[in-house]
């Protein structure tokens, strides 16, 4: 993400976690290919510096009872989203990892802080034509909300809807 929605991800780094602890869910974060060019702060243990040398991958990837899901956490600051916030080789590795029968998705917050889940089968023809997306559209084109999964805790749980969109899909 480039530094922008850090924020967000960690709130989506937090509900991977949970899930994990749920026993729901085991995942990893992918990071960008760097090329470590020399020793970092002596203070900082494991610091490095490097340099990237590609495109970063998507943010993560997840394994569920045999599912394999990979995905992408945006955050939008403006009551449209552009389709072009999902970079082509992000869009490239969506396309691989569901033509090996893995489930790609975008975990989007809209600015009214409400959480979407948008698989990518879904959201592929509109950014093959590079469109923007509102809250009205996000309901029309069949995206979902997060789910509460525990009372009295927010709602962490992206992956009951996903599944059940799979299921009925």
């Amino acid at each position: 993400m480039a530094g922008r929605g850090v924020v967000w991800e960690r709130v989506c780094n937090n509900s991977r976690d949970r899930l994990t602890q749920d026993g729901d869910l085991s995942w990893c974060r992918m990071h960008p290919p760097v090329l470590k060019i020399g020793p970092g702060n002596p203070r900082k243990r494991g610091s490095f510096l490097a340099v990237r040398t590609g495109s970063g991958p998507p943010d993560w990837i997840a394994q569920h009872k045999g599912i394999s899901i990979i995905g992408d956490d945006k955050d939008s600051k403006s009551e449209r989203w552009s389709t072009r916030n999902v970079k082509p080789h992000q869009a490239k590795a969506f396309d691989l990892h569901e033509l090996q029968g893995g489930i790609a998705v975008i975990l989007l917050r809209m600015p009214d802080k409400s959480r979407w889940v948008i698989p990518w089968k879904i959201l592929k023809p509109l950014w093959e034509k590079k469109g923007t997306i509102n809250l009205k559209l996000l309901s029309d084109i069949g995206a979902f909300n997060w789910v509460l999964k525990c009372e009295n805790e927010p709602a962490y749980d992206w992956l009951t809807p996903l599944l059940e969109w799979k299921k009925n899909g």
